[in-house]
């Protein structure tokens, strides 16, 4: 599968490690994917807006995940859309780096694209404990 990770350039320089995010993607994703994933960082209000249209929500998030169909047999996989603005606030807000928050938003973003949900507090504990194993492979 091939990673590639867009606008790095809204993230503080530490947070800013292209190869552990594509590490974290990968891991994430597994087997199960071999087309193409892009992690583009968005600012808020260009995160806000993507919300708003695609998801009709009219509120801040931290990721949004699209999985591109395999209609054709091409192995095509998603885009993982995170807001550089949540990362940063998230990351204060649970006292670690960026680079753990922009992590973790990657690995879950990944994880909805593969159809796990976070819904019911059962879904997100069960994705968030499988988030904190993937992060801890990396970092």
């Amino acid at each position: 599968m091939k990673v590639l990770v867009h606008n790095l350039s809204l993230l503080p320089a530490a947070a800013r490690k292209p190869k552990l995010i594509e590490k974290i993607c990968l891991k994430a994703i597994g087997k199960k994917g071999r087309g193409e994933l892009n992690v583009v960082f968005l600012d808020r209000r260009r995160m806000f807006a993507m919300n708003r249209r695609f998801l009709d929500h009219g509120h801040d998030t931290d990721v949004i995940a699209f999985r591109y169909p395999d209609e054709d047999g091409s192995d095509a996989f998603g885009d993982v859309y995170i807001s550089a603005y949540k990362a940063r606030l998230q990351a204060d807000e649970m006292g670690h780096p960026v680079l753990t928050e922009v992590l973790t938003l990657a690995a879950h973003g990944s994880l909805h694209l593969l159809g796990y949900d976070d819904a019911t507090a059962k879904q997100k504990a069960a994705m968030f404990r499988l988030q904190d194993r993937l992060l801890a492979q990396v970092l």
